[in-house]
């Protein structure tokens, strides 16, 4: 079995409305993880790249989560949009400034 060079984390946690804190999956978070393996599937890159549904990566203010390995690069509020664009800078081994989270990102 191949080991991958990079492994893509998207948060899909559900939390329950009672609570009263955001979570990722009522926000797309399922859809995100689904556009990441439909572009790294086309993109052929089954054996390099793995993208893993995750629970809460404890960032759920901030909006969607998803995080890259090796690189730790953390990123809030992704969209289905962007996911092509984070997909090519971690191959590159570069982060997507626009979507970083912020140093002191609160821990939720």
């Amino acid at each position: 079995m191949p080991v991958p060079r990079v492994q893509i984390l998207v948060c899909t946690n559900e939390r329950g409305p009672e609570t009263g804190k955001p979570s990722c999956a009522p926000r797309g978070g399922l859809d995100v993880y689904r556009r990441f393996k439909d572009a790294i599937r086309d993109r052929g890159l089954r054996d390099e790249v793995l993208a893993t549904r995750t629970g809460c990566l404890r960032h759920c203010s901030l909006g969607i989560t998803v995080g890259v390995w090796p690189h730790n690069h953390w990123y809030g509020g992704v969209t289905v949009e962007d996911a092509e664009e984070i997909l090519t800078a971690a191959i590159a081994g570069r982060p997507v400034d626009r979507l970083l989270l912020p140093e002191d990102a609160p821990w939720e």
